[in-house]
């Protein structure tokens, strides 16, 4: 227990900046953010007999938290489905897609960008855990190579080749178009 305080007391001091700016990337959002952290922290506790102490502990409490929040997300979409083709006034005539409007001009061009930004977080959340995490760090957050091989505990060749895989299976993804239509 001593050592698990001490780990965590430190994290928390050394790096919940860096935790807040992931977790925000993630969430998009200051209140889902700080959420986010405080879940992490108590599966962290939950989970601390998993914890294999020759790994970085950031890159461990990192893929906690990226857990908990593909989690918390799967929960909500189950629970927050609403179909734009279902009729409101009875006769199919009036159905959600055909009045939701963002005044954004055209609602082709509008459709689209939001079927690829569909297509982006989709893929996003269907890349490995190692992927994820290196996107998070290196193109979301723009942090240097260096610093986040640091940070992961691997070395700085290994941070540019699981980029390069990352971007090239979240370009595949998208390009496909996989998940779009089930």
């Amino acid at each position: 227990m001593p050592r698990r305080n001490g780990l965590l007391e430190k994290f928390i001091s050394d790096c919940q900046g860096e935790a807040y700016r992931f977790a925000y990337g993630l969430s998009g959002n200051d209140d889902e953010a700080r959420d986010l952290i405080q879940e992490a922290l108590c599966r962290t506790i939950t989970a601390w007999g998993r914890y294999d102490e020759s790994r970085p502990f950031n890159a461990w409490f990192f893929t906690i938290m990226r857990n908990a929040f593909t989690d918390d997300r799967r929960r909500w979409q189950l629970n927050h489905q609403i179909s734009l083709d279902e009729s409101l006034d009875g006769q199919q005539e009036e159905t959600l897609g055909n009045i939701v409007s963002d005044g954004d001009g055209d609602p082709l061009i509008r459709l689209e960008r939001e079927e690829v930004a569909k297509s982006v977080r989709y893929a996003l959340a269907h890349l490995s855990a190692e992927h994820q995490e290196v996107l998070m760090l290196c193109d979301v957050d723009e942090r240097r190579y260096d610093d986040v091989a640091r940070g992961l505990g691997v070395p700085l060749g290994t941070v540019r080749s699981r980029l390069a895989r990352a971007r090239q299976s979240l370009r595949s993804l998208v390009e496909k178009g996989e998940g779009l239509n089930g």
